[in-house]
């Protein structure tokens, strides 16, 4: 029998999840995440991630589940003992490789015949079973796991799937969502880069070939060189107030720092795309020790007002260009272009 639409967008999933792991394996450390670790993509741009979790600075990779989130049930652990985390990280490798099961699972249902609903009440089962399995070596964990379940889903074993139908509304979305993860746990862990192709391919932050917005872009930027400033920064525009809570003090850090400097109007434009040309100018401001070492490169479609800029840092060997003697000025960036910049930054 053909898989449905949604368990081909499942597989979808399935598969990000797949290529991640043979590209960055799911190996437990050998020795704790050095001092200073730093992930490739930074949870704090998640906001799905930050709903969970809080920056940690002597958390062993950076993070630790807030007290308010859905990992709530976790807050009190020591997120700075590498024993403890190495232990999370473990039976969140075991948990993340049980989502072969439910897919195996899905394929077998779907084999048989099963209408979508009794498909989503098993799938849904099947990820509460596994999610607890998790904790079966821990029994204070399985039991502060247990306990949560119960306060938060009234059901110890965790949500039911009338209660999940009840949440989104459909059999087709209670099932999509039974093949989600956790970001925020994931970056407790040390597994966020790991799984970013999943959070990708969930929407939870922007596809490789996505235009990235004015606000993450220069809160990515700021974030891997700057420090936060206030919101007093923002006030000033006439839009500042739409920048969205989670960005808002790397922005904020950007226009205290000089990089951001908004437009003629007054305005910032948090949701709109980022240019590219923008974009090379934020981090030539970024990048102000940048030494020459050839002539900057005659972009036929350089605007005027970006010429000092982006001739610095064609000069420094930092851009290329489009090799056709553009530099795209006008395209939006996208998000592996911003990961391009971010690892000029280091």
């Amino acid at each position: 029998m053909k898989r449905t639409k949604l368990s081909l967008r499942i597989a979808a999933l399935l598969l990000c999840l797949t290529l991640a792991a043979a590209a960055a394996p799911f190996a437990l450390a050998a020795e704790p995440a050095p001092s200073g670790f730093r992930y490739n993509h930074d949870p704090r741009l998640n906001p799905a991630a930050m709903a969970d979790i809080v920056w940690s600075p002597t958390a062993v990779y950076g993070f630790a589940p807030s007290s308010e989130g859905s990992l709530s049930a976790y807050a009190d652990f020591d997120w700075s003992d590498a024993a403890i985390v190495e232990s999370g990280r473990a039976d969140r490798v075991a948990y993340q490789a049980g989502m072969q099961e439910m897919y195996e699972l899905l394929d077998a249902l779907t084999a048989q015949g099963k209408d979508i609903e009794e498909i989503a009440r098993t799938i849904s089962a099947k990820r509460n079973e596994l999610r607890l399995a998790a904790n079966a070596d821990d029994p204070a964990q399985m039991a502060a796991a247990k306990q949560h379940n119960l306060e938060k889903y009234g059901n110890e074993n965790g949500p039911t799937a009338d209660s999940l139908y009840e949440k989104y509304g459909s059999w087709e979305t209670v099932l999509e969502k039974a093949f989600s993860t956790n970001a925020g746990m994931d970056a407790c862990v040390g597994l966020y880069d790991s799984n970013y192709t999943l959070y990708q391919a969930s929407g939870l932050v922007p596809a490789d070939d996505e235009a990235v917005s004015r606000e993450y872009a220069v809160s990515a930027l700021v974030l891997r060189c700057g420090t936060e400033g206030s919101e007093a920064e923002l006030s000033a525009f006439s839009d500042g107030e739409s920048v969205a809570p989670l960005y808002a003090p790397w922005l904020a850090a950007a226009v205290a720092q000089g990089v951001l400097k908004g437009y003629e109007d007054g305005s910032l434009r948090p949701a709109v795309p980022l240019r590219r040309v923008e974009a090379f100018v934020l981090l030539s401001r970024l990048l102000p020790e940048a030494e020459a070492v050839r002539e900057p490169i005659p972009f036929t479609d350089l605007p005027a007002w970006a010429a000092p800029e982006i001739d610095r840092l064609s000069a420094a060997g930092l851009l290329l260009g489009r090799g056709d003697g553009t530099l795209g000025a006008n395209d939006p960036l996208t998000a592996a272009e911003l990961d391009t910049l971010l690892a000029r930054l280091g």
